[in-house]
């Protein structure tokens, strides 16, 4: 029973020691994040990360260290290293109960995303990321002030992977590859059809069955889709494209193919 006693007060000494540490951790930390904000106030963000690293690494798990996660994220962001600010930001979110700060972190993975997308002649995985992370930030926060921002960049995004179908399907056209210039153009109307890449994308069907000699296939096509040209103009270019080379390409037929 005594060895009970024993162990019982020992562990609560102990308890109360480490629980004495963690405070007096934490107050000894306080200038030093009060040293890092200010650089981060200051605009010198590499050293502002330095010095909130510092704090995440000897105080982990404690408040101070949880708000460093934060503004380590946001000057991560400012020196562009968009990949670790992704990463810190996560991190800070999961473990925060600041759900004004959640929303601003969400957002900034959002642009961490965007930011690291390629331009659409590359590989459009990120842009693709991206675009999902927008959609999820949207839906999980309805009533954000950042909702027309993030609407704004899924259009951004929605046009650059339009575009990336779209020339995929003129090259193919270029190529002779008329089936696969098909179905890239086809993607383009399935996926984007709000986006003005989709009247190109028709203009380019129909010139895929005149190059490939179906011109019947072009006319059919045209006629079917009169009422879904999103401008008339290219309802008139598409026209003009089947009457004009009923008798032969002229050297402006192919400046459609080329330019």
């Amino acid at each position: 029973m005594k060895f009970n006693n024993f162990i019982y007060c020992t562990m609560f000494f102990v308890s109360m020691n480490c629980g004495g540490k963690s405070v007096d951790v934490e107050e000894d930390l306080s200038s030093n994040f009060n040293k890092a904000l200010k650089f981060f106030n200051n605009e010198k963000y590499s050293r502002a990360r330095d010095e909130f690293e510092y704090i995440i690494k000897l105080d982990p798990g404690s408040q101070l260290a949880n708000e460093s996660q934060y503004y380590k994220g946001e000057s991560l962001f400012k020196i562009k290293e968009y990949d670790e600010s992704w990463i810190t930001f996560d991190r800070y979110i999961r473990f925060s109960n600041d759900i004004n700060k959640i929303e601003k972190s969400r957002f900034r993975i959002c642009e961490c995303a965007i930011l690291s997308s390629n331009s659409y002649q590359r590989d459009q995985k990120q842009t693709k990321r991206a675009l999902k992370q927008l959609q999820m930030f949207i839906e999980d926060f309805p009533a954000s002030t950042l909702i027309q921002s993030a609407e704004k960049s899924i259009i951004e995004l929605r046009y650059k992977l339009a575009k990336k179908e779209y020339e995929v399907g003129r090259l193919y056209l270029k190529l002779e590859e008329y089936e696969s210039a098909l179905i890239y153009f086809r993607s383009v109307l399935n996926s984007y059809y709000d986006t003005e890449f989709a009247d190109e994308a028709r203009i380019g069907i129909i010139f895929s069955h005149i190059l490939n000699e179906n011109r019947k296939g072009a006319k059919r096509y045209l006629k079917a889709e009169k009422d879904r040209f999103l401008k008339s103009e290219k309802y008139s270019l598409a026209e003009s494209l089947i009457l004009e080379t009923e008798s032969g390409f002229k050297l402006h037929h192919y400046y459609q193919l080329y330019k």
